[in-house]
């Protein structure tokens, strides 16, 4: 047993920290959150020019650049702000949030501030789940195959600032906000101080197939929504929703993002399955 060895235990949540430095966690965060959402700019823009020359003449409809960076970053605050807020004030409660986060604003020094070992745990589980999940569609293709894409995938540069983008603000909006979210709701259906382990993963789970739900309007732009392809697109993140909660649970929203983004590294930069 090995590998269950080699896996580091919980990182600690100290509920004195994390209120004593909420607000600037939540600046920080805020910060980190408009800059990762005007990351995706690019692929977002290749998607639609891509969408143009595969014939869908409505799709190109591109903004200046910098018009485009100021309206993004400027949803970015307001979404970001109400994630954040939720999850910093609930998280606590859930005994979840951004543990690492809270100790270098605490003055800890980064060499001193995580183990090597988790870092390692949180970018392996990610690629390994991406790496699984381009097998699984893969096999997939000559059983249940989803169907010719209606355009090609953008290319490498794109997606991996697509990567950093959806690694920083969906962990925000769904482990960090939701997760929080539902667990502290369970907490207090229950009346219990300290959430349990069924609590916690009805969380985690929970929030994993509205993950999944809200990638059918991007799995749209490629491909036509048939069974087999809202099947496959749920169930993929319900999968790596529930690995990234995992995660989260364990290590906090940091090394949930380390996780998310390797992954995204592994599936859509290195594999690009769809096209």
């Amino acid at each position: 047993m090995r590998v269950v060895r080699f896996i580091p235990g919980f990182i600690e949540q100290n509920k004195e920290e994390q209120a004593k430095y909420r607000w600037q966690t939540l600046g920080v965060l805020l910060a980190l959150f408009a800059v990762a959402a005007t990351a995706n700019l690019p692929h977002a823009r290749a998607v639609k020019t891509l969408a143009y020359q595969a014939g869908e003449t409505d799709a190109l409809i591109l903004s200046p650049i910098l018009e485009s960076i100021i309206f993004t970053a400027g949803i970015g605050l307001v979404l970001g702000t109400v994630f954040i807020w939720i999850g910093l004030w609930l998280s606590a409660r859930a005994n979840l949030g951004a543990p690492l986060l809270v100790r270098w604003l605490s003055g800890i020094a980064l060499s001193n501030l995580v183990e090597r070992k988790v870092v390692i745990t949180s970018i392996l589980l990610g690629g390994l789940v991406g790496a699984l999940m381009l097998v699984q569609l893969e096999l997939q293709e000559s059983i249940l195959p989803m169907g010719e894409a209606k355009f090609h995938h953008p290319s490498a540069l794109p997606n991996l600032f697509a990567a950093f983008s959806a690694g920083v603000t969906e962990e925000i909006m769904f482990r960090l906000g939701l997760v929080s979210l539902v667990v502290a709701l369970l907490q207090f259906l229950t009346k219990t101080e300290t959430p349990s382990n069924l609590i916690v993963w009805s969380g985690i789970l929970v929030v994993g197939l509205v993950f999944g739900l809200t990638h059918l309007p991007v799995a749209g732009t490629y491909y036509e929504l048939t069974p087999v392809v809202v099947g496959t697109i749920v169930m993929g993140n319900v999968v790596t929703g529930t690995a990234f909660g995992w995660v989260f649970w364990r290590y906090g929203l940091i090394m949930a993002m380390l996780a998310h983004f390797s992954f995204d590294v592994v599936f859509h930069v290195l594999g690009s399955p769809f096209g």
